[in-house]
């Protein structure tokens, strides 16, 4: 299992295939996977981590990577880059999935601030994205503070249905000054601008 890169609290290296079993705890689970359609069945898993992550170390050199704890020792989830389709066609995307018993301690926003640096800087990317659901207020935060800028598009999800999704952002060589306090609440206010919420 080759290291990808490390940050205080955690590593992150290629996966295998005895990982995944690990990992349906996540994509098993119908509260880990309320933003996507439904919860996957293990062979459905197995499926995702063969192109997300096998297939896709083969033919680009990343993808999902797994996401251990230094701590422990403990395979917590997977982050990584895959290529995405987004409305300026198919671009390096970060992605990352954790068990629920590790949500809240700010292990999303390291992982994929490590990958966004390592897309950048070490991968040669101009650009790196992320791409997160209207309804995922955590994924958003995390987003707002990972990248430097995020715009709106429409999409079609498999089912024929037409969804909005954000783009966040990052460039290699950009200047733009960062706040992510305003990024967070500016992502927050659009969030409920799209539900038709009044605001305060």
């Amino acid at each position: 299992m080759r290291e990808v890169l490390t940050t205080d609290r955690l590593v992150l290296r290629e996966l295998t295939r005895n990982d995944v079993p690990v990992l349906h705890r996540i994509f098993g689970d119908p509260v880990s996977m309320r933003y996507y359609p439904r919860a996957k069945t293990l062979e459905e898993t197995f499926d995702w981590f063969d192109k997300l992550a096998f297939q896709s170390y083969a033919e680009n050199g990343f993808g999902l990577w797994g996401v251990v704890e230094k701590a422990s020792g403990e395979l917590i989830g997977d982050c990584g880059i895959t290529l995405q389709k987004t409305p300026s066609g198919m671009e390096p995307e970060i992605g990352y999935h954790l068990r629920r018993e590790w949500l809240g301690r700010g292990y999303a926003f390291e992982a994929a601030a490590a990958c966004r640096d390592f897309g950048l800087d070490k991968l040669g990317f101009g650009r790196i994205v992320s791409i997160v659901s209207p309804d995922n207020i955590p994924s958003l935060r995390a987003a707002a503070r990972v990248h430097q800028r995020w715009e709106t598009y429409r999409t079609v999800t498999a089912a024929g249905v037409e969804v909005d999704r954000f783009l966040f952002i990052s460039e290699r060589g950009s200047t733009e000054i960062s706040d992510a306090v305003s990024r967070i609440a500016a992502v927050e206010d659009l969030v409920r601008r799209l539900r038709g919420e009044t605001l305060p």
